[in-house]
């Protein structure tokens, strides 16, 4: 019984990095204008006692919550380069491959 193969789609791999890469960009894109509509806002809860504590629970909410936006968007960022690092990584193993080959090949004649 042979051992299963398996393929490897260089080509496929980095298209799928530039993919996770653009998306990146595109939700910062979308998190940068979010942010801006949200300033836009102002602070409608108003300065009264009520006001303050809901500023106050507002602003605590949105730190965790944009600090966490940011991480994930840095890691897709991360990642992306990652998967068009391994793209290139299969890329350069297959051409060595063909390579070695032909220099054995050469040898035996």
């Amino acid at each position: 019984m042979g051992m299963p193969g398996y393929e490897v789609d260089p080509e496929g791999i980095r298209s799928s990095g530039i993919g996770i890469g653009t998306s990146a960009q595109q939700l910062k894109s979308d998190w940068e204008a979010f942010q801006a509509e949200l300033a836009g806002f102002g602070e409608p809860w108003g300065d009264d006692d009520i006001g303050s504590l809901i500023g106050g629970c507002y602003q605590a909410i949105y730190e965790v919550a944009a600090e966490c936006y940011g991480d994930n968007l840095q890691a897709m960022e991360e990642d992306a380069g990652v998967v068009q690092y391994v793209a290139d990584s299969h890329a350069a193993a297959e051409q060595h491959n063909v390579v070695e080959i032909n220099r054995v090949r050469d040898v035996l004649g």
